[in-house]
């Protein structure tokens, strides 16, 4: 059954992902475009497709063109592999209808996906999945006598254009960074690179080159997935700032620090946080995820700032960056959008930031997020992931671990809240058939043990 989650539809290639369920479900999607009456003039512009470094990727993205093409849809197809967040700026600065981004992001090799762009360039709000899954129940579109044109198009110039007015790369070319980028194997590869060349800065590039199996591991930044890269920065030991560390599809990002300690996604958050309203004298409000660190809340407090708290997945917050003034936008998987850019993630830009913050401040990031913390207070997080498909009922408890629980939330799962500010949260994946169990307490071995008594419950 094709169902789209979190983000997008992603099977198992040849099972549920063929080249037949890719026509289908591009059909569904030109059908719902042809019936949205607020989508023309641009349906006229055309939709861009773009793809990835997986499997076969090039070869779905191809059908999921040539399906549109066929249906009468002028059609744009990236001329090589390109990351997320380029598709989606490739979709807006042409003021295109909408785009098709062949991708399955984080998740194992064996998988590839079909994530929907609309035309302010960010993920698919759900009204409009939840419309493309009707679709695929009802009679689709057939081919039109004589099918529209497909180009190909390149959009690297121009989002790097914009890219540069966001950013001061001089300034981060000019300081004493030293810069790492690790893209996973992803099609985020080289932009970091390529941006900072052009002001003479070198970047050293690990993992770059296309590969379909992603070196063995998912292509998803976390401590798991990158022993080889931590390996090198504990290797290189201080010889560089930082390592930049993208997903498969470029939209998401972490990093690791001189000496080889990984930085999670909630700190990339809070570091981000730090540099856009003192730095950059930003002003908004903050969306984050059911499960972002509370390390933000206090954050937002201290500057005086409005937070909104969103279900997890990028789509709730793209909706509220289309509606509000938003300074950052950011979710627990390393997703971030910023203001002034698409409301979309983009781990190229996050990335970028990230060195700007250390250029302009001359600490690393590690030494940037203890200043946060000694002054609002450590809190240190974790998640496991178990192949379940489902979460436990727990409403009725009032002791989990030994802690008192004050507060049950179910906005995205079930998440205990206890009275030292610690939670754990239960939640079905929205992109894999995966219990997910995240945890945040004052010290890491709270973590564990709050993980540990998770487990135990569920299994």
């Amino acid at each position: 059954m094709i169902k789209f989650g979190t983000d997008g539809w992603r099977a198992k290639i040849a099972e549920e992902f063929t080249f037949e369920n890719v026509e289908k479900v591009t059909a569904a999607f030109v059908k719902y475009l042809n019936e949205s009456e607020d989508i023309d003039p641009r349906l006229r512009n055309g939709i861009a497709v773009g793809y990835d470094n997986r499997f076969q990727s090039e070869h779905f993205a191809k059908t999921a063109a040539d399906t549109c093409a066929k249906l009468g849809i002028k059609t744009f197809l990236t001329k090589y592999a390109v990351s997320s967040p380029l598709l989606s700026f490739a979709v807006a600065h042409n003021k295109l209808a909408a785009g098709i981004m062949i991708t399955a992001s984080h998740n194992p090799p064996e998988w590839n996906g079909f994530k929907i762009k609309e035309s302010f360039g960010g993920s698919a709000r759900p009204e409009v999945t939840r419309a493309v899954e009707k679709n695929l129940s009802s009679a689709l579109p057939t081919p039109m006598p004589t099918p529209a044109p497909l180009f190909p198009i390149d959009p690297k110039p121009d989002y790097f254009a914009h890219i540069e007015k966001l950013v001061d790369l001089k300034a981060i070319a000019e300081s004493k960074v030293r810069a790492v980028v690790d893209p996973m194997f992803g099609s985020g590869a080289h932009h970091i690179k390529e941006l900072l060349g052009k002001y003479k800065m070198e970047v050293e590039e690990i993992h770059a080159n296309r590969d379909p199996l992603f070196g063995g591991v998912n292509p998803e930044p976390l401590p798991i997935n990158l022993e080889d890269t931590i390996s090198f920065m504990k290797t290189y030991d201080q010889v560089f700032s930082t390592c930049i560390v993208l997903d498969g599809d470029g939209d998401r990002v972490s990093a690791i620090d001189p000496s080889g300690t990984f930085i999670t996604s909630h700190n990339v958050f809070s570091l981000l946080l730090k540099h856009l309203v003192e730095n950059r004298k930003m002003q908004g409000k903050i969306v984050k995820t059911f499960n972002i660190s509370r390390l933000v809340e206090k954050q937002a407090k201290k500057y005086g700032i409005e937070i909104i708290e969103t279900p997890i997945g990028f789509k709730y917050i793209a909706d509220l960056m289309l509606k509000e003034k938003i300074i950052i936008g950011g979710e627990e998987s390393g997703g971030m959008g910023i203001m002034g850019h698409l409301p979309e993630r983009d781990g190229t830009l996050c990335g970028l930031l990230l060195l700007e913050l250390m250029a302009k401040t001359g600490y690393n990031l590690k030494q940037i997020l203890n200043q946060i913390m000694d002054e609002l207070g450590h809190y240190y997080y974790s998640r496991i992931d178990l192949h379940l498909s489902s979460s436990p009922r727990l409403r009725s408890m009032e002791t989990f671990a030994g802690r008192k629980i004050t507060k049950i939330e179910t906005l995205d799962g079930t998440k205990l809240n206890f009275e030292d500010e610690s939670w754990i949260l239960f939640r079905p994946s929205g992109t894999e058939p995966l219990l997910r169990i995240y945890a945040e307490a004052r010290s890491m071995e709270d973590v564990q043990a709050l993980l540990g008594a998770g487990e135990n419950l569920v299994t």
